[in-house]
């Protein structure tokens, strides 16, 4: 390991989130614009445009800029990873807006995914839902933009829609409420720490002004602009950058756990969870209805396969029940299942 000096961020890469009509967009498009002709003369700019609103800021890029904007219509979450990548290659100036709708379009997909896999095995997709089980897997695949928006050579500004911040708070009775003590962008919830600048528009009367969330340079941190700022009000913040440079590097690291020790108790943990997801998946399929006939056979199949029908004990008892007794027992369940449907799909004579 070389311990080196720290390098100072190279790339502008920002965040802006608010209501409707506060000026997002607008906004971004002229700051981006004049950082283009200041900064990037040999750069275009690029939106990833999920609204439809690119063609609303033809003008403002072309007027500043000289340059035609570069549009790509879409909210896929594979087509944002792939146009970044492209605006990373062709070195253009990357514009997401919204970011709201990729995530969006992300979760959708996860779950038509998971229904579409219920469905193939013959179960009911009415019930099928995103589960705690479900989000490791979805943040993972999320991580692959924010890791890119993070340490890519790429000057990059997200665009979000607000949404509200709720806590339980305990009153003076001692009484639980939940009330609304913030506001956040709407997108996936760990994003929202990315950004080197974080940037709140607000609508206050007929002015659009700009709340410095965030400024990791600590410059600009809760500053409000005057009405609708441009470039010079982000001054501060951009200056602080070392655009010729290079900025940081991205270094995995050693694992923190050596191979062949065997798992820690988190990932058994995972594990027996996992296997419990799908003999729940597996009694679904075999019986999906609500009624006593269904409701009967899935307790009669568990105490077969496992000789109890106590789900808690299954989930919580790792003594009684370790995870090698629950990939047995799932396999077991398995066989028993294959064999009551093949008795069942024989002819009669």
């Amino acid at each position: 390991m070389e311990i080196k000096p720290a390098t100072t961020p190279a790339y502008f890469k920002a965040g802006f989130f608010g209501g409707t009509g506060t000026g997002k967009t607008f906004t971004v498009a002229k700051v981006l614009s004049q950082f283009q002709k200041e900064y990037c003369p040999e750069s275009q700019i690029a939106m990833f445009d999920t609204e439809p609103s690119a063609g609303y800021i033809i003008p403002i890029v072309k007027k500043i800029t000289g340059k035609d904007l570069l549009a790509f219509s879409s909210r896929s979450f594979a087509d944002l990873l792939e146009f970044t990548n492209e605006c990373i290659a062709k070195k253009h100036i990357a514009l997401v807006d919204s970011i709201t709708h990729p995530w969006r379009t992300l979760c959708t997909d996860y779950l038509d995914a998971k229904k579409s896999r219920v469905s193939s095995a013959g179960g009911n997709t009415s019930t099928v839902k995103l589960s705690l089980k479900d989000w490791g897997p979805l943040k993972e695949m999320w991580q692959k933009f924010s890791e890119l928006f993070v340490y890519s050579p790429l000057h990059i500004v997200i665009v979000g829609r607000e949404g509200d911040v709720w806590e339980t708070m305990v009153d003076e009775e001692g009484k639980e409420e939940i009330k609304k003590t913030g506001v956040k962008m709407k997108t996936e919830t760990e994003l929202g720490y990315e950004p080197s600048l974080l940037v709140q528009m607000r609508l206050e009367g007929k002015e659009h002004l700009a709340f410095v969330a965030k400024d990791r340079f600590d410059a600009m941190t809760g500053i409000t602009s005057k009405n609708n700022p441009d470039i010079e009000f982000f001054r501060p913040h951009i200056n602080m950058l070392d655009l010729k440079g290079k900025g940081p590097e991205k270094h995995e690291g050693k694992p923190s756990f050596e191979k062949g020790v065997g798992p820690n108790w988190e990932t058994i943990k995972t594990r027996r969870a996992a296997v419990l997801e799908n003999v729940k998946d597996d009694l679904l399929l075999t019986c999906p209805g609500r009624g006593d006939a269904d409701k009967a056979e899935k307790v009669k199949l568990l105490r077969e396969t496992f000789g109890t029908s106590a789900w808690t004990a299954l989930e919580s008892d790792d003594k009684r029940y370790p995870l090698e007794t629950l990939e047995a027992g799932r396999k077991k369940l398995s066989e028993i299942i294959s064999k009551k449907k093949g008795k069942k799909d024989e002819p009669k004579n």
